[in-house]
């Protein structure tokens, strides 16, 4: 049987699409000699499987006793663990503590004093420095945002990195041809 055949065969092998014939030509190939260097861990896995399909169970009565717990019902409580406990704690406690603090820090202001305190007693001036402060943000966002276009320019190096899966397609295309020389190579050893 040659090598594209055998190819098939392992395809159908592991969607579970083989017969009991196929299996056993299988079985033959990857028990005999010449079996190509990319095809011996399937003459591994089909070596362990003849050799554990031969095992039995020592119990002869082993199916009946699974059979009668599974007809029990009996539900096995799982025990939890001692961190999933603690965790749970844990996060009681935070809750307990983040709780305390915000009762302390809004708790106590409830009083007539107003939360916020003006700075400045003149407008003008408050809305000439609340200017000033904003066109301070203003430079830098659009500073940082100026910079922003070094990653676009990334972007676009990435988008041409895609071109690499056409070359990945191409290996593969030539790993087909050196399985080719494989072939021919035990064809003509043959």
């Amino acid at each position: 049987m040659n090598l594209q055949e055998i190819d098939k065969l392992i395809l159908k092998y592991e969607s579970g699409e083989t017969t009991l014939a196929e299996e056993m030509v299988l079985r033959d190939f990857f028990t005999g000699d010449g079996v190509p260097s990319h095809l011996k861990s399937y003459r591994e896995m089909i070596g362990f499987f003849d050799k554990e399909a031969g095992r039995s169970l020592s119990d002869e009565s082993f199916d009946e006793k699974i059979l009668n717990e599974i007809e029990k019902g009996k539900v096995i409580p799982i025990a939890q663990s001692k961190n999933r406990i603690i965790y749970s704690i844990a996060g009681i406690a935070a809750t307990i503590i983040i709780m305390i603090g915000l009762f302390f820090q809004f708790g106590e202001n409830q009083s007539n004093q107003a939360l916020v305190h003006d700075t400045y007693n003149d407008p003008q001036v408050a809305y000439a420095e609340a200017r000033r402060a904003l066109m301070i943000v203003s430079v830098n966002l659009n500073e940082g945002v100026g910079k922003l276009s070094d990653v676009s320019e990334f972007n676009d190096g990435l988008s041409n990195l895609n071109n690499i899966s056409t070359f990945e397609t191409g290996v593969e295309s030539l790993e087909k041809i050196s399985i080719l020389e494989d072939s021919k190579k035990i064809i003509t050893l043959k």
